[in-house]
C-alpha cells in the first residue's frame, strides 16, 4: 500500500435492541462498497456481522490490509452511559425517532474511541488515521455523486495531518454554551458531516479526546442526538488544527479534497449562513476556497453563484481583512467590465453594488 492512512468502521447489529433499527442484510449491503476498496481497514463488530464482512472482504484478497476487533456491542467503552441517556430520553427528547434508539447514539459516539483505540494499536503502522462510516450504501450512493473506484483513494492519498472534516450547515455559536443546550438539542442542527474525518496522530488524539469530554459532559446535562452536534465547539476551539470541506452529505467524497459539486448548496446554506450570523472569517475562507476552484476553471460556472460569492467575499472581507476589500472591488470592476456573464450579474442590482462598494473608498 502506498497510502499512509488507516481508516476505521463499526458494524454491529443493534437489531436486539431497536427492532426498527438497519437490520443485518442491510448493515451489510450497505457496507458492501466500502469492503471492496484496496485500503488499510480496522472493523469494530460483532459475532453475528463478523463472518459476512470478513468473507466479503477475504472475497478481494485483502485479509493483510483489514483487521478485525470482534466483541459484543455492550463491551464497547461508552455502553455504561445507556441507562443514563435512557433515563435522560424518558424526561427530554424532541428529536426521537423509532428508527434510532439510545444503543444507536452510542455507537455514533463510539467513533472517538473507536479511532483513539485504532491509533494505540496501529496494525499497519500509518502516520495517518481516520474514520468512515459503514452505512455508505450502494456504491458510495449515501455520501458521494458518480462514484468511481479511486475516488475514496484519492481522498485517503491526499490528506493533511490535519483534522479534516466537511461542514454541512452553520449554526448559531451561542449554542456552545451549557445554558443553551437544552434549546441546542431541541431539534437536529446539522453541524458537520460525521461519517468522514481524517487526521495525522498528534492533532487527531487532542480532538478526538476533546469531543469524548463533550459527549459526556452533554449527557451529563441531559442531552444528546448523535455525534455531530458535538462538533460545534471543537471547530471553533481547534480551528487552526481543523481542515475544513464544505457541501452536502451527498457530495463528501466530491468535496473533501476540493469542492466540486453543488455550489449552489454551499452558497445558499453555508456562505449565506455564514453572512447572517456575522461569523465572517469563516465566510471569508469560504468564498475563497470556491473561487479558487472557479477562476482556475476547474468547476462549471455558474454566473449568478459566481458573482454572489465575489460580493460575499467583499463583505466578509470588509469586516475580517479590510485591507483586503479594495482589492476584491478592484477584481469585481474588472470582472464586470471583461465579462458580459459577470455584468450581468451586476447590473441586476446596479446601485446597490455601487452604494456598498463606496464604503472602501471613505
Amino acid at each position: 500500500m502506498n497510502i499512509d492512512i488507516t481508516l476505521t468502521t463499526a458494524c454491529y447489529d443493534l437489531t436486539k435492541f431497536n427492532p426498527d433499527g438497519r437490520n443485518l442484510s442491510d448493515c451489510v449491503n450497505n457496507m458492501k462498497a466500502l469492503l471492496e476498496v484496496p485500503c488499510y481497514l480496522v472493523i469494530y463488530c460483532d459475532s453475528k456481522t463478523y463472518p459476512f464482512i470478513k468473507e466479503i472482504r477475504d472475497t478481494y484478497k485483502f485479509e493483510n490490509l483489514t483487521y478485525y476487533i470482534v466483541d459484543d456491542f455492550e463491551k464497547t467503552e461508552l455502553f455504561k452511559y445507556n441507562e443514563l441517556i435512557k433515563k435522560n430520553r424518558l424526561t427530554y427528547h424532541p428529536t426521537k425517532d423509532k428508527r434510532t434508539c439510545s444503543e444507536s447514539h452510542i455507537l455514533c459516539c463510539s467513533k472517538f474511541n473507536f479511532v483513539l483505540e485504532t491509533m494505540d494499536i496501529d496494525p499497519f503502522n500509518t502516520s495517518k488515521f481516520g474514520w468512515i462510516d459503514a452505512n455508505i450504501g450502494n456504491n458510495f450512493s449515501k455520501i458521494c455523486e458518480n462514484y468511481t473506484n479511486n475516488m475514496l483513494l484519492y481522498v485517503l492519498k491526499n490528506i493533511s495531518d490535519k483534522f479534516h472534516i466537511q461542514i454541512l450547515n452553520v449554526c448559531d455559536k451561542k449554542y456552545k454554551e451549557n445554558c443553551n443546550k437544552r434549546e441546542y438539542y431541541n431539534q437536529y442542527r446539522w453541524v458537520a458531516c460525521g461519517c468522514l474525518f481524517t487526521t495525522g496522530k498528534i492533532i487527531g488524539k487532542k480532538i478526538l479526546k476533546r469531543l469524548n469530554e463533550l459527549f459526556i459532559e452533554t449527557t451529563n446535562l441531559g442531552y444528546g442526538h448523535g455525534e455531530e452536534m458535538l462538533y460545534l465547539e471543537v471547530i471553533d476551539d481547534f480551528n487552526e488544527d481543523i481542515k475544513i470541506s464544505y457541501g452536502d452529505y451527498s457530495n463528501i467524497l466530491n468535496n473533501f479534497i476540493t469542492p466540486t459539486k453543488n455550489y449552489n448548496y454551499i452558497n445558499n446554506c453555508i456562505v449565506q449562513g455564514y453572512l447572517k450570523h456575522g461569523y465572517n472569517k469563516e465566510c471569508y475562507d469560504c468564498c475563497k476556497c470556491l473561487l479558487n476552484e472557479i477562476e482556475k476553471y476547474k468547476v462549471p460556472i455558474d454566473y449568478s453563484i459566481y458573482f454572489s460569492l465575489l460580493f460575499s467575499l467583499y463583505i466578509s472581507s470588509y469586516y475580517y481583512k479590510i485591507n483586503e476589500a479594495k482589492c476584491v472591488v478592484e477584481h469585481i470592476m474588472e470582472l464586470v467590465n471583461k465579462n458580459p456573464y459577470i455584468k450581468a450579474e451586476f447590473e441586476k442590482s446596479k446601485p446597490f453594488y455601487l452604494t456598498q462598494f463606496s464604503f472602501v473608498e471613505k
